[in-house]
């Protein structure tokens, strides 16, 4: 199979030769050359990562009807938008309810091939987090509570070692050894959901945090202007960044500002999407909270202004992160597809002979729009 595109920030176009699979030679296009898929004005990069899928395509990864079919049809869904790895996301919950959930992920990766190529794990986004109002965004009080190992390796016992990232605050109790324990079991650790102090973020980096989560969403309101969780977040070189660039999250500006602050490297688009992503307006679960999602797209709890997700697509994510932060294209697909390696290595990121052929080529002018998507050379959009 040959698909012919330009890679961002390396052309001109080039034919990739993929076999059995994998990408087995890269070669410069000849004007004329055939292709099975694509065409000279088209673009192609290794497909996109989202650290914090919460749900897709009108499926909830918190619901309790949730499904083998459903993650099977968020997956496919997910595919036509870019998207080759994700990380399902559970939001704070009862133990029970966590360890259900858990284990139907699990269950259906067993058997479903799709599902087994393009999650690379599970992103648990609290219990452990501020119980702050502000901070604790909409996750229910109720369930909020200080991290405990024995909990957690309950968790990963379910899912069969499956949990590869939790977001926590790490100002609460037991929170750092935490950290360092997680650390030293390959997990990757998102400060987000905090109200810490600078030298408590400190101590979370030195205990080993990398990233992190939304920055500057769930945070507490007002913020003093200069010492506050955000602005020492952005001055910490050992934390990656990923950030929603729906402009709602976040306005224009504040995405701009990120972008200069933390750098090009250390940023990683992330959509934060629930069950409303890729489908219609109307009514939706986030586990046992309600969510409207007007015509406008932004998910709202019902009858309440409070943020609950968005239905941010990464296609999306990266079209406006460009215009948002005035970047080119090269960068923003940094954003979606590289960057993320620097915390998960099956990230892959580049166009590699040897490497799987995990592909996305699209079409850019002013908008991204995804033409077609490949997992270990299978089309699958």
């Amino acid at each position: 199979m040959i698909i012919q595109g330009k890679i961002p920030g390396a052309e001109p176009p080039v034919n990739i030769i993929v076999e059995n699979g994998k990408v087995i030679q890269i070669e410069p296009y000849q004007k004329g050359s055939s292709c099975d898929f694509g065409g000279p004005d088209l673009y192609l990069c290794s497909g996109f990562f989202d650290p914090q899928v919460n749900g897709f395509a009108g499926v909830d990864f918190n619901s309790p009807r949730l499904t083998p079919e459903g993650l099977h049809q968020a997956a496919y869904s997910l595919a036509s938008t870019g998207v080759t790895r994700f990380l399902p996301t559970l939001i704070t919950s009862s133990h029970e309810r966590m360890v259900r959930q858990l284990k139907i992920i699990a269950d259906t990766l067993r058997d479903d091939s799709l599902l087994q190529k393009m999650c690379l794990g599970i992103h648990l986004e609290g219990p452990y987090i501020s119980p702050e109002d502000g901070p604790r965004g909409v996750h229910l009080r109720k369930f909020v509570r200080a991290p405990q190992w024995e909990e957690l390796e309950k968790f990963q016992e379910v899912c069969e070692g499956r949990i590869r990232c939790v977001t926590l605050a790490p100002e609460v109790e037991g929170a750092i050894p935490f950290i360092e324990k997680a650390t030293a079991h390959r997990m990757v650790i998102g400060i987000g959901h905090t109200n810490a102090s600078e030298e408590v973020i400190e101590e979370a980096v030195q205990a080993g945090a990398r990233l992190s989560c939304h920055l500057g969403n769930a945070t507490p309101k007002p913020l003093p202007r200069h010492q506050n969780p955000i602005q020492k977040q952005l001055s910490m070189d050992p934390l990656m960044a990923s950030i929603i660039t729906d402009g709602i999250h976040l306005p224009h500006d504040v995405v701009k500002n990120y972008v200069r602050a933390k750098g090009l490297d250390r940023i990683v688009l992330t959509t934060d999407s629930m069950a409303g992503a890729g489908a219609p307006p109307g009514r939706y679960t986030m586990g046992d909270l309600e969510v409207e999602v007007g015509p406008d797209r932004t998910a709202r709890l019902v009858g309440n202004s409070r943020l609950a997700g968005s239905t941010l697509t990464m296609d999306r994510a990266i079209t406006n992160v460009i215009r948002f932060a005035g970047i080119d294209l090269t960068s923003a697909i940094h954003m979606a597809a590289i960057n993320a390696q620097k915390l998960f290595p099956e990230v892959k990121g580049e166009i590699i002979p040897g490497h799987s052929a995990d592909l996305a080529l699209f079409e850019y002018q002013e908008e991204l729009v995804v033409q077609s998507t490949w997992m270990d050379g299978e089309k699958i959009f």
